[in-house]
């Protein structure tokens, strides 16, 4: 691997930042390659997760988009625009086969001073429990095995935002799932969890300000349910300045950030958002309302001055249901796939 730089050439956002600025990127600069050691370092932070029992069954398949430029095809309709974009497609899987030999991970624990018999663990105790799928059901094991994997997946994401790199997390649908495990020769254990596009941003790092989340007060307690754990306004104060808690959106100048991004990419007028945008509504009793339309001539000034991309990268359009079908069939791409 060449070009690697040294630690004091390589400018990171410590954790707080990090977090504070993730994103769930979805405009991608397509031409702009991945440094290869920073997908690795993505890698080995996904590594250093914590897992339950020492599992360690996360895995993950790297893909190159311009080594295999229909491979967005693989993923649901929501999420295609933001696919052909990326740069680089990790597709995330576990690997129920790891469950076999977690008895002699936990050895390792015990082996390496990582777990003592202070705390109950013991040679012979731990090799009568496991492997697990003697003792528990498939559904719990499934959903250990996601939480590992979720633990994994976070550590990649928040290595690539402290590198400069936008990720997000995309869903398939049951003929994606087909597909991958074909196409990726995936044993019967793995099971395909989602797929991170990872590129540098052709939106703000920002992404418009932090995402809506319900109120504070609504999700932490303490001693009790209903008790709400007290934020301290000068703790928010604090990690305001130290970049965890960053401002909410819709920033300004976000509506004018999307459409042109959608004009830049060869989308026609109809894809252009055409609707007000406003505080986050999460949390109120009766928020759910519906936008508030704007007019052509408002939607029209929010493209002023956009330009189509000068390497004459396009996107196909997928989200409506007629679209993609005439894609498939021009493809040849069945029902099944």
């Amino acid at each position: 691997m060449s070009n690697i730089p040294s630690a004091s050439e390589v400018d990171i956002m410590d954790t707080f930042n990090a977090i504070g600025t993730r994103r769930s990127i979805r405009w991608y600069e397509p031409h702009v390659p991945v440094e290869k050691w920073k997908i690795q370092a993505m890698l080995e932070a996904a590594r250093l997760a914590p897992s339950a029992g020492n599992f360690n069954g996360q895995r993950a398949i790297v893909v190159y988009r311009d080594e295999d430029p229909e491979i967005w095809e693989f993923i649901s309709d929501w999420s295609q625009i933001t696919t052909q974009m990326a740069p680089v497609l990790v597709f995330w899987c576990y690997d129920m086969a790891n469950y076999d030999i977690q008895g002699q991970s936990i050895h390792d624990l015990m082996r390496t001073g990582a777990l003592d018999k202070a705390h109950g663990w013991e040679y012979d105790r731990v090799s009568n429990l496991f492997p697990l799928p003697g003792l528990l059901p498939d559904a719990i094991l499934h959903r250990l095995a996601a939480i590992d994997l979720g633990n994994a997946i976070e550590n990649a994401i928040l290595a690539a935002t402290a590198l400069g790199l936008g990720t997000c997390l995309n869903g398939a649908s049951g003929g994606a799932r087909r597909n991958t495990k074909a196409k990726f020769e995936l044993p019967d254990t793995y099971v395909f969890s989602w797929l991170m596009t990872v590129g540098y941003p052709a939106e703000k790092m920002d992404g418009g300000g932090t995402r809506s989340r319900p109120p504070f007060d609504t999700m932490f307690f303490e001693k009790k349910v209903g008790n709400a754990f007290p934020r301290d306004p000068e703790v928010v104060s604090l990690l305001e300045d130290l970049n965890l808690i960053q401002p909410a959106g819709p920033l300004p100048g976000r509506l004018e950030e999307i459409n042109k991004l959608t004009r830049r990419f060869g989308l026609g007028d109809e894809w252009l958002t055409d609707w007000k945008l406003e505080e986050s509504q999460v949390g109120e009793v009766m928020g759910d309302k519906k936008f508030t339309s704007l007019s052509s001539e408002e939607v029209q000034a929010s493209v002023a001055g956009a330009s189509v991309d000068p390497s004459g990268f396009t996107l196909v359009p997928t989200v409506k249901r007629e679209k993609i079908q005439e894609y498939r069939e021009k493809k040849g791409i069945g029902d099944a796939d």
